[in-house]
């Protein structure tokens, strides 16, 4: 992409150059240079779409097209005021796309570290046990949408799954949460992951541990791509949950989107009953937790007709989450026998009753705290159930990051660390951290793997939280 981007300045410059020359140009160079220069940009719009980064630049194009044919077609004298303004037009175009493109690119997944190729596949949920409590329908069952990455066979002949599998739809709900004009992000739709759609899964194993993980408020599941395409290279069958109206867009059907609803958690401070709002969507989403469970256990059965029949070790399930979803998986986990580890990132705990953090948790659990959560209301609930809890809990704090940083808002643009959304720690050295902690944890709970336990001294960003 970049690569066309840059040959289109080239040409673009060298021919708005050679029209302002004093010197005589030959004709036959300004129609091959205009050729050349159109070509390319009907070859970038042909495989990269239209971004509206770089529509300066198409208008660009098209103003040294219109000089370069004016000059050798027509009469008119360019004197040297209009050269002046034409130049300073040309370069204040060439400007802004150059600006936007850099502050709004299209950046390119991590790459997993295992080694298995990954498939993925979705499917809508339906819970005809639970009313929808979000929707504006009274009667309506929840549903939900989850995604499964696992290893594949093969990804001969299979197309390769973009990074937000509904595309349009999420990138413009999540600039519309962000305050922004709702084409700002649309370049994240371009973005390619390492999975590829009904690849068949691998037949190395005969069955593969499983893993789910769910996103925070406001977030979605596909900001956890990278840590599910990991696990998923490393042997795992990895379930992302898009948890309804608490994700930015949830995406069942064309015609059929239930949007995120800012009335499920109003705001702390104009809210005196804010806990009872923050309960019962840490509970919603432990309820989708279970309903995917047990999705989980109707595929897996030898009778159905899924790819994953027969494949999923249901007696081996992690549950890793971020933010409310680390508050829901804490939630699940201490009344729900099915789960065998936890991970939670920042795991919003403060809303779960005081009389289940009494209970502890029986299962191995990590958290994973960042820097900006080391003070506030959750870590008194926190500490109380990690001194409840069977297992000595882990608990680490990596030091210059935010709440944000547990989730790929790295993808949108260099800016999210100006606005606070990134912290002090690069995003490429903090995801690979991420990553070897969790698949380290995993791998020792649910693999048995003692040689992968996680080593806090390698990092000087890691710090282990004693609690007394």
């Amino acid at each position: 992409m970049y690569i066309l981007e840059v040959l289109i300045y080239i040409i673009s410059i060298a021919l708005i150059w050679s029209v302002f020359r004093k010197k005589t140009i030959q004709p036959r160079f300004v129609i091959i240079m205009i050729g050349t220069n159109v070509l390319l940009l009907i070859l970038h719009v042909i495989l990269f779409h239209f971004r509206w980064q770089i529509y300066s630049l198409y208008s660009a194009v098209f103003l040294v097209c219109c000089l370069g044919l004016l000059h050798i077609f027509s009469s008119v004298i360019i004197n040297k005021s209009l050269k002046i303004f034409l130049g300073i037009t040309f370069g204040l175009l060439v400007f802004i796309s150059s600006v936007t493109s850099y502050v709004f690119p299209t950046y390119e997944l991590p790459l997993p570290s295992g080694e298995y190729l990954i498939g993925t596949e979705s499917f809508v949920i339906e819970d005809e046990n639970r009313i929808e409590l979000y929707g504006n329908d009274e009667t309506e069952f929840r549903k939900i949408k989850i995604q499964l990455w696992y290893p594949a066979e093969t990804i001969d002949g299979y197309e390769q799954a973009p990074w937000l599998e509904d595309g349009v739809e999420v990138a413009r709900a999540l600039s519309k949460d962000m305050g922004l004009p709702s084409f700002v992000l649309d370049q994240t739709v371009d973005i390619m992951s390492n999975s590829y759609q009904n690849a068949p899964i691998s037949s190395s194993l005969n069955e593969y541990p499983v893993v789910i993980i769910s996103h925070g408020w406001r977030g979605f599941r596909n900001l956890h791509t990278d840590f599910a395409e990991e696990l998923a290279s490393l042997g795992y069958i990895v379930i992302g949950i898009d948890h309804s109206y608490g994700s930015v867009a949830t995406v069942f059907e064309d015609d059929d989107i239930a949007y995120l609803n800012l009335d499920a958690l109003p705001l702390r401070e104009t809210t005196p009953n804010f806990i009872e709002y923050a309960n019962q969507l840490v509970n919603t989403y432990a309820g989708d937790i279970t309903t995917t469970i047990d999705y989980l256990e109707t595929i897996n059965a030898l009778s159905s007709s899924s790819r994953f029949s027969g494949r999923l070790d249901l007696s081996k399930i992690g549950l890793l989450g971020h933010s409310t979803g680390g508050g829901a998986d804490v939630a699940i986990a201490l009344n729900d026998d099915r789960i065998d580890s936890v991970i939670g990132l920042d795991a919003w705990v403060e809303p779960i009753d005081e009389f289940e953090i009494d209970k502890g948790l029986l299962v191995p659990s990590l958290f994973i705290r960042s820097g900006a959560w080391e003070t506030g209301f959750n870590n008194d609930s926190l500490y109380s159930l990690i001194g409840n809890s069977a297992y000595p809990p882990e608990l680490y704090q990596i030091d210059g990051t935010t709440h944000y940083d547990f989730a790929m808002v790295y993808m949108y643009s260099p800016l999210t660390k100006l606005i606070g959304f990134s912290g002090e720690v690069e995003s490429e050295y903090l995801t690979n951290i991420l990553k070897t902690m969790i698949a380290d944890f995993f791998n020792e709970t649910l693999r048995n793997n003692t040689t992968s336990e996680i080593n806090p001294e390698i990092w000087d960003e890691v710090r282990v939280i004693e609690i007394d």
